[in-house]
């Protein structure tokens, strides 16, 4: 491992003086989703991208409208060069030509890269867990929640619980409790039947649930006890336990889904190739690394989890120990159902 990191720290500060040295005075506009992802980005990645280059990055952030990108290169007015898209929006995006697809050049080995963190047109930026959460004040020790089962046993469990308000995570939690493997998801989920069962899920837990359509939100009903368990985004809920000493844990073993966001360069923008640079530069390990060092969400490439410490690494949806009880979101399933399922699922809401 010290031969492999040696040759990788000495291919990238080559890389970083030969390839990057004529466009060093041009700046690249990244769009991010601000906060703290932005910050962990600019710490752990961005300003070791400028000390070794001397190209300045300039952050803004967004909600990951692809519209916008598309609304840019429409007028010809664009002004990003390099975003971070979720999955459906990737999809749709390289489909209608708007970024700019990537080579092994840039990204390196596919077969380096965990499924689903890798796409023609993009690079992930994060790859991110919806899992179980829950206040170990209210439940300890071999009484708290192991499963989606348990979170749906209020006999069990009694009491409020949280749930994000979408169908997309919640529907495949729902058939989690219902006792189909996360090998089987998309095959039962992608038939009438499966869809129905999955909302006759709903059907039982919609009078305990207390919805969340802002992480923000998620974690305030936590805090405030109005649910004591709740569905979320894992590295939010480690920064509670972190940084703010909250009392709640994962239970990573109930089973998760992960995601992934993609770096996509805009295709037409001003330092187009400014961005695939940066892109060819992230995409080796210990680049990508940075932000998983700072930031609870898992890295793209395998071999970047090896540079994570490991008290850290253990928060990660895709440490080893986690990974094993995870399965990737099927992006193609979500692109193409994805309306259809959301309109049922805001029209079952509302009954």
């Amino acid at each position: 491992m010290r031969t492999y990191l040696q040759i990788v720290s000495a291919a990238a500060i080559c890389f970083a003086t030969s390839t990057f040295a004529a466009s060093a005075a041009d700046p690249v506009t990244v769009v991010g989703w601000g906060g703290t992802w932005d910050k962990a980005y600019k710490d752990g990645v961005w300003d070791k991208y400028t000390e070794q280059t001397g190209t300045p990055i300039v952050m803004e952030e967004w909600g990951g409208e692809v519209a916008k990108v598309r609304a840019q290169v429409q007028a010809g007015n664009i002004t990003y060069d390099v975003v971070s898209v979720e999955a459906p929006a990737m999809e749709v995006g390289c489909a209608e030509g708007l970024f700019v697809p990537l080579t092994p050049e840039i990204t390196g080995d596919a077969a380096n890269y965990l499924p689903g963190t890798l796409h023609e047109c993009g690079v992930a930026s994060d790859t991110w867990a919806t899992i179980l959460a829950y206040n170990t004040d209210v439940y300890k020790g071999d009484a708290a929640p192991k499963s989606w089962a348990d979170f749906w046993n209020v006999e069990k469990f009694p009491g409020k619980r949280g749930l994000y308000q979408q169908a997309q995570f919640t529907l495949e939690n729902a058939l989690m409790a219902d006792g189909v493997k996360r090998e089987d998801m998309y095959k039962v989920l992608g038939t009438p039947e499966g869809v129905d069962r999955a909302f006759a899920m709903l059907d039982k837990i919609k009078p305990h649930a207390v919805w969340w359509s802002t992480t923000t939100q998620g974690i305030q009903n936590l805090d405030s006890g109005e649910v004591a368990l709740s569905d979320g985004f894992n590295a939010r809920i480690t920064n509670e336990v972190i940084n703010e000493k909250k009392p709640y844990a994962i239970a990573w073993d109930a089973g998760f889904f992960y995601g992934t966001d993609y770096w996509a360069v805009v295709k037409g923008a001003p330092h187009q190739q400014g961005g695939l640079d940066l892109l060819k530069w992230f995409s080796i390990p210990e680049n990508q690394a940075g932000f998983s060092k700072l930031y609870a969400y898992g890295t793209g490439r395998k071999e970047a989890a090896d540079l994570i410490p490991a008290d850290w690494k253990a928060n990660l949806p895709t440490s080893p120990e986690h990974l094993q009880h995870g399965a990737s979101y099927d992006n193609d399933f979500w692109t193409e159902h994805k309306e259809a399922l959301e309109e049922r699922f805001k029209a079952w809401l509302a009954k």
